[in-house]
């Protein structure tokens, strides 16, 4: 009897992370049928509180030692600062929204790479919000979702070519764990600060 084959790392972290992941879905409230704009725009004010210093910690961890990960290419703190400023937020009142008080902790290139795999298939996911989100606004002045158009068409072929980038990155199935465990605690920390802040 043939043995089944390794469960690839992108494999393991979809099956290890599912709790968490739907944990964290149930309190993002964007498909609401009784979402307003400004119940939008908080949610967008959550994410970049969010957002700032995660992405600020993966390149610090991250920046210059996988070049294949094309992190440039992937930051979204500027597509929501767009999106912010088209709802009517200047530098200064961007400056001033609040963070979370935790945030994931980053011992080491593993868990990063676990955070950013939360944060690649969120753009991956926010595909099916984008589509809801340019329905339930529409005729109504909300900005252009730069934020859930991220890539534009290139969504699949990013995604793709993070997983990639992913194995390269992270080759030793023995730091798997330490991966996943990044991921959890990220998906962790969307849920509890979304439950904080949600209106």
């Amino acid at each position: 009897m043939l043995s089944p084959e390794p469960r690839t790392l992108l494999q393991i972290l979809k099956a290890e992370t599912r709790p968490h992941h739907e944990r964290a879905e149930r309190v993002v409230r964007l498909v609401s049928p009784d979402l307003t704009l400004s119940g939008y725009r908080r949610h967008l004010e959550a994410l970049h509180g969010l957002y700032a210093p995660l992405e600020a910690s993966l390149a610090a961890r991250l920046e210059g030692l996988y070049p294949e990960l094309r992190l440039a290419e992937r930051w979204k703190l500027p597509l929501l600062e767009e999106d912010l400023r088209a709802l009517g937020h200047e530098d200064a009142s961007l400056a001033r929204l609040p963070r979370p008080a935790r945030l994931p902790s980053l011992p080491g290139v593993p868990e990063a790479l676990g955070t950013l795999y939360v944060l690649e298939g969120a753009t991956l996911g926010g595909q099916l919000l984008l589509r809801h989100l340019t329905r339930h606004f529409e005729g109504i002045s909300a900005g252009g979702f730069a934020f859930f158009r991220a890539y534009g068409e290139a969504v699949g072929p990013m995604w793709k070519a993070f997983g990639e980038a992913l194995l390269r990155a992270c080759p030793d199935p023995s730091l798997a764990p330490r991966v996943v465990r990044g991921a959890q605690d990220t998906f962790d920390t969307f849920e509890v600060w979304l439950r904080e802040v949600h209106w």
